[in-house]
C-alpha cells in the first residue's frame, strides 16, 4: 500500500491556477523569532564614558596624591551632579628591626561632586567645582572575595606574594584597625571602626583642545585641584596638584584615555606621622571598548609615586598603582554608570599587597 500511495503522488499533478494542497511541515517554533544583527547594535556614531573614576572619592588611599580625571569638561551653564560609592579592603602586616605595620578594615565611602560650566570670551571652556567625602568603616565583607581572587590569580601567574596568608584559615589575622609602631613606640593607631567626613576637594579644568567627543579628533584638558584636609581618621592629607588628560576615539569602536598628574605636598608629616616628599607624581592610561546596549568595557593602569620618605619597609617606600576592570552603560544622553574593580599593585606593575587598598569596588553616577 505504500508503493501504491507514493505512485499515486508522483501522478498527482496540480494546476497553475489552483493552490497547493499539499500538507506542509508545521514550522519551528523559533522560525516567528528574529534577532538583531550584532553590527546593529555597533553602528552609528559612539560616544566614550570616559576613564574610569579609580580613586576620585579617596576611599583608603595612601593619600598626598591627585586622582586621575578623563577630558570632560561640563558644558557651558550647564550643571553636572555626582555620586561615588566605593568599598575599599585594606589588609596588611609587615615587621622589620624599625618597623611593625598592621592594617584591617574596610572603608565605605560616599563621595558627592558638583560642577558647573562656563565660557567666557577669549578663554576656553572650563568648569569649576568641588567634592565632599562621607566614610564609614569596620572588618568588612570582601575578604572572602579577595582571597578567591589572589588565589586565582596566583594559580595562573606562579607568583605566591600575590596571596595575602593572612587572610586564610590558618592564618592570624591582624587587629582591627591600624597599628604602626616605630622603634618599639607607637606612632599612630586608629580603631577600624568609625565614620566621619572626609575632605574637602576642589578642582577648575579647563578644555586645552576641544572637540566633538563622537570625533576622532583628540580631547585634551588641564586641571588644578586643592584638597583641604577633614578632622577624622579617614584624611588623606593637605595638597595641591594639576594634571593633563588626553581622550582619543582610535576606531569606532575603540577609544584611549590618558592622565599624568603632578602633586605637591603641604604637610611636613603625614597623618600617620611619617615624614613626606614635597613632589608626588602619577599617570593612568588604558583603552576603552564598545559594546552593545549603550555600554563600555575599561581596562585600566594606574600608577603612582610613593608620598613617604624612605622608611625601609614595602608598606610606605615602594611606588604604587593598581589594575582596574570598568564596565560602563548610557542610561540617557545625561545620565551615565561607571562600575568597576581595582586591584592594588607595587611598581612595576607586581601585583602584591601593601598598604594602598587591596581591591576596591566602585559605582559611579553622573547625571548632566
Amino acid at each position: 500500500m505504500l508503493f501504491v500511495a507514493r505512485s499515486a503522488g508522483a501522478q498527482q499533478t496540480t494546476s497553475p491556477d489552483v493552490p497547493d494542497q499539499s500538507v506542509q511541515p508545521p514550522a519551528s517554533p523559533a522560525a516567528g523569532l528574529t534577532f538583531p544583527a550584532a553590527s546593529s547594535e555597533l553602528s552609528g556614531h559612539w560616544v566614550p564614558l570616559g576613564a574610569a573614576p579609580v580613586d576620585q572619592a579617596g576611599a583608603g588611599r595612601r593619600g598626598y596624591v591627585l586622582p586621575g580625571e578623563d577630558s570632560d569638561v561640563t558644558a557651558a551653564g550647564s550643571n553636572q551632579f555626582s555620586i561615588h560609592a566605593v568599598a575599599a579592603n585594606n589588609f596588611y602586616r609587615e615587621q622589620n628591626t624599625e618597623f611593625l605595620v598592621s592594617q584591617r578594615y574596610e572603608t565605605h565611602t560616599i563621595a558627592l561632586n558638583y560642577r558647573r560650566g562656563f565660557k567666557v570670551r577669549g578663554f576656553p571652556r572650563f568648569d569649576i567645582g568641588g567634592q565632599v567625602q562621607l566614610h564609614e568603616s569596620d572588618s568588612g565583607v570582601l575578604n572572602g572575595l579577595i582571597l578567591g581572587l589572589e588565589s586565582f590569580w596566583t594559580s595562573l601567574t606562579g607568583y605566591q606574594q600575590s596571596t595575602n596568608e593572612l587572610r586564610s584559615r590558618d592564618g592570624t589575622a591582624p587587629p582591627l584597625g591600624t597599628l604602626i609602631v616605630r622603634n618599639g613606640v607607637p606612632i599612630y593607631r586608629q580603631e577600624g571602626n568609625g565614620s566621619g567626613v572626609g575632605d574637602v576637594y576642589v578642582i577648575a579644568k579647563v578644555a586645552l583642545r576641544d572637540s566633538d567627543p563622537s570625533s576622532r579628533a583628540a580631547r585634551v584638558s588641564a586641571r588644578i585641584g586643592i584638597n583641604m584636609a577633614g578632622s577624622s581618621p579617614f584624611s588623606e592629607g593637605n595638597f595641591v596638584g594639576a594634571g593633563f588628560s588626553l581622550d582619543q576615539k582610535l576606531l569606532e569602536g575603540v577609544a584611549f584615555h590618558g592622565d599624568v598628574r603632578a602633586t605637591r605636598t603641604l604637610d611636613q608629616m603625614s597623618a600617620w606621622n611619617l615624614s613626606l616628599r614635597r613632589w608626588t607624581y602619577g599617570f593612568s592610561a588604558g583603552p576603552e571598548f564598545r559594546l552593545p546596549k549603550n555600554s563600555s568595557l575599561n581596562l585600566q593602569i594606574d600608577g603612582s609615586s610613593t608620598p613617604y620618605r624612605p622608611t625601609g619597609t614595602l608598606a610606605f617606600d615602594k611606588g604604587y598603582g593598581a589594575i582596574t576592570f570598568g564596565l560602563g552603560h548610557r542610561f540617557s544622553p545625561h545620565v551615565t554608570t561607571q562600575l568597576y574593580v581595582r586591584e592594588n599593585m607595587n611598581l612595576p606593575f607586581v601585583v602584591r599587597w601593601n598598604t594602598d587598598p587591596d581591591l576596591s569596588l566602585g559605582l559611579k553616577v553622573r547625571i548632566h
